[in-house]
């Protein structure tokens, strides 16, 4: 009766432990960038720079309720912001936003970042294609392709200066952007902007993203702890001109005076809820969920 009763006991604790083991306490989490990582698009926000304030409308405070073992946000995105804003200025125009890398803590884990969007002027581009045309052979367009040629040093000293202020054994984690419309007969949804304009900025979309990832790999050598999400995928059927969009159309802003481009064509709460989706599978991964939980450098996810 004894031996059992020892049995029973030693059974019980291998049952417990990996339970026990797999609560941890959660990780620092700081969330920067632009536009697509503050929610702009979905009312209300917090101040200047449009941080979206409910639960379901950013993704840097959807991401923690999917991962498990992450602290509310430190969330410091803002709408406008170009690569400079995150680490050499206080971003223009946004009263009380000082340069993002500011808010950095040096026990921050996990950094999530979009950016890259506004230095290639995609509002730009598409504030011309409701306007022009074909927007598709302006000057606009000659210019971004130029700036397509100069990103990825900008990119790659963004990355640099965020890890420098954060956990040395954190990871940073880049997101790109997702296609705006769908390709095809219904691609020309929008009457301003013409199925070959669509499809053409799509096409500015995928480079802009290869140019992110390619940055990416670059610090990540330099580094090791730089990682690229592609959310394409993620909204793949769910573009602009589709039965269920998860980004709005044309959507009247009131925030800064009368504008039809700055909450417009940004992730709904459902592309939002697409960011975080995207995001959450890699932070999941066992080997990336044991590196960023334990208390030693954490080795490669790659």
């Amino acid at each position: 009766m004894k031996k059992l009763t020892v049995c029973g006991i030693l059974i019980a604790a291998l049952c417990v432990a990996p339970a026990a083991m797999a609560r941890v306490a959660p990780i620092p989490y700081a969330a920067l960038g632009d536009s697509y990582s503050a929610g702009e698009g979905n009312d209300p926000f917090d101040g200047s720079c449009h941080r979206a304030e409910r639960a379901d409308s950013a993704y840097p405070r959807i991401l923690p309720g999917l991962v498990g073992y992450l602290d509310a946000p430190s969330f410091h995105a803002c709408t406008g912001a170009v690569t400079a804003d995150v680490w050499k200025r206080p971003q223009p125009g946004r009263p009380g936003q000082a340069a993002q890398t500011d808010y950095l803590r040096p026990g921050d884990r996990l950094v999530t970042l979009t950016i890259g969007g506004n230095d290639l002027r995609f509002s730009s581009i598409l504030a011309e294609c409701l306007l022009r045309i074909d927007c598709t052979r302006s000057e606009l367009a000659r210019e971004v392709n130029a700036d397509l040629a100069t990103i990825v040093p900008k990119l790659v000293a963004v990355y640099a200066h965020v890890r420098a202020d954060m956990s040395a054994s954190g990871y940073l984690v880049v997101a790109g952007y997702p296609h705006l419309f769908a390709l095809g007969p219904d691609a020309g949804c929008n009457p301003l902007i013409s199925p070959h304009e669509s499809a053409w900025i799509d096409r500015l979309v995928d480079r802009g993203n290869a140019r992110i990832a390619a940055a990416a790999q670059a610090a990540a050598r330099a580094d090791g702890n730089v990682f690229y999400i592609d959310v394409t995928g993620e909204f793949a059927g769910h573009e602009l001109c589709t039965d269920d969009p998860w980004l709005h159309g044309l959507k009247l802003s009131i925030h800064e005076g009368l504008n039809l481009v700055q909450g417009s064509y940004h992730p709904t709460p459902d592309g939002q809820r697409a960011y975080a989706t995207a995001i959450a599978a890699f932070l999941r991964r066992p080997g990336v969920r044991s590196a960023l939980t334990a208390s030693a450098t954490p080795r490669s996810a790659y």
